[in-house]
């Protein structure tokens, strides 16, 4: 006997079969991915995009995996790639060049025959605000010219620019290349590319050569609008009776801003320059001055707190000198594929992530965030991402909460984007999970999104 010749038995096995497919239904749908219940509790939740992984490195437990392979745009925690790859590849210590140099021949009387030339190298810092004690760009050049004896340059201020891509990305915004933190990276970038302008009277400051300023009336609000490579930059003000009015905004040509401001240190301290170019190739090379950068990681740790797209772009194209935009991030790529992150579906523009057409996922950038938290450079890299409730873009995140200055994460933000990456430390600031969430589409109050992700980090570590 088969032990179905019964009809009977055929009957409760049926019956026991169904029950315990039902049985099972019900109770998977208790534990549900927190992909299919509420798992921020938003309005619109359901017909936005979210993605979330959080793991603890110390046991390996996953705590949250929900949509951790869908590609989302990452606003500015694509930084958090920018720096990973950066620190592995220059290394905390490495730091910019930009050398100063007197091409020709010396002539009588302080008076050298050919062109002082600086050669470019990049570096987004020069003169920046944000490292004021490395200020002073042109009184040193002036200082070293004045030491060598030389009154009198017969040729002209040359910029040897190094990017053969310089500029705004091709993929940002229109609307974003005005804005301070849209400004393009140059082989030559100066006080961060940006310049206040007094519309109503069209100065600038610093001297803006060529700059054109037309001035709109709006009943909403100031906006500024300038094309890429345009010198013309229109400003639609609410007041236009303020002469005192003034706004920052981008330069379209930071090596014309450097020159003009240069010419003019070196004519006070009573050293003439040309307006054209004498030297020639193969002509005699005269060091003037070398101007270092601040190190990698406090460039690093700077636009990572304040979230500094021009600092960001600058350290990605670093790790490929000479090379395009694409080389380095192609270098990017090649780095975490070799070291068994998977970026076949990361779609990547830029370093900043200004760039609306980016898209990673959450596990690449969480498994990203893990490598660097066993690595021998961990501590280093930890140390780049604002804490909660204390630093930079999350100074106001977790402010009454016991996480405050346990969270460390980079956050990313534009329309409709609301991102977070980074880690949960212990005492001695040493990573303990991994955390990423990415919101793509919301629908709900951006304040009601950032709550709804306190409750869930809170609710997680709490």
């Amino acid at each position: 006997m088969d032990g179905w010749c019964c009809p009977l038995h055929k009957k409760l096995f049926k019956m026991k079969f169904l029950r315990d497919i039902f049985l099972s239904l019900s109770l998977f749908g208790s534990f549900l991915p927190v992909a299919a219940q509420d798992l921020l509790g938003v309005d619109g939740e359901e017909a936005s995009s979210i993605g979330v992984f959080i793991k603890d490195l110390t046991t390996n437990e996953v705590l949250y995996d929900f949509n951790s392979e869908i590609a989302l745009t990452p606003a500015s925690v694509m930084k958090a790639v920018t720096t990973a790859t950066a620190l592995s590849l220059l290394g905390e210590d490495f730091r910019f060049t930009t050398q100063v140099e007197l091409h020709g021949t010396a002539a009588s009387g302080g008076t050298w025959s050919g062109d002082l030339v600086i050669v470019s190298s990049g570096d987004p810092t020069v003169e920046s605000e944000n490292f004021k004690s490395n200020l002073g760009f042109c009184d040193s050049i002036c200082t070293s010219l004045r030491r060598m004896g030389i009154r009198e340059i017969e040729g002209a201020i040359v910029v040897e620019e190094s990017l053969s891509d310089a500029g705004p990305i091709a993929q940002w915004e229109i609307e974003d290349v005005a804005w301070p933190y849209g400004a393009g990276l140059y082989g030559m970038n100066y006080r961060d590319n940006t310049c206040w302008v007094y519309p109503l009277t069209g100065e600038t400051k610093p001297f803006v050569p060529g700059l054109k300023v037309n001035v709109k009336e709006s009943k909403d609000s100031n906006d500024l609008l300038r094309g890429v490579g345009s010198d013309v930059l229109t400003v639609f003000a609410r007041n236009t009776d303020n002469k005192k009015w003034s706004v920052s905004t981008t330069v379209p040509d930071p090596s014309a801003v450097l020159v003009a401001q240069l010419t003019d240190v070196l004519k006070n301290a009573g050293i003439t320059v040309g307006k054209r170019p004498v030297s020639r190739p193969g002509e005699s090379v005269h060091k003037v001055y070398t101007h270092r950068s601040p190190a990698a990681s406090d460039i690093m740790r700077s636009l990572m707190v304040r979230s500094d797209n021009l600092f960001a772009e600058g350290i990605l194209r670093a790790i490929a000198p000479g090379d395009s935009r694409d080389k380095a991030i192609k270098r990017e790529k090649e780095l975490w594929s070799n070291r068994g992150v998977d970026s076949r579906y990361s779609i990547i523009f830029d370093g900043s992530g200004l760039t609306r057409g980016n898209r990673i996922q959450p596990r690449f950038l969480a498994d990203i965030l893990e490598w660097m938290a066993e690595s021998p450079k961990a501590q280093t890299y930890v140390s780049f991402f604002p804490k909660a409730g204390l630093d930079g873009t999350l100074r106001t995140f977790l402010t009454k909460s016991a996480l405050k200055g346990k969270i460390a994460l980079k956050t990313g933000s534009m329309n409709s984007v609301q991102c977070y990456a980074g880690y949960k430390l212990d005492d001695n600031d040493r990573p303990t999970h991994v955390i990423v969430i990415m919101v793509n589409g919301f629908f709900c109050k951006r304040a009601d999104l950032k709550k709804s992700i306190e409750d869930l980090l809170n609710d997680t570590f709490l």
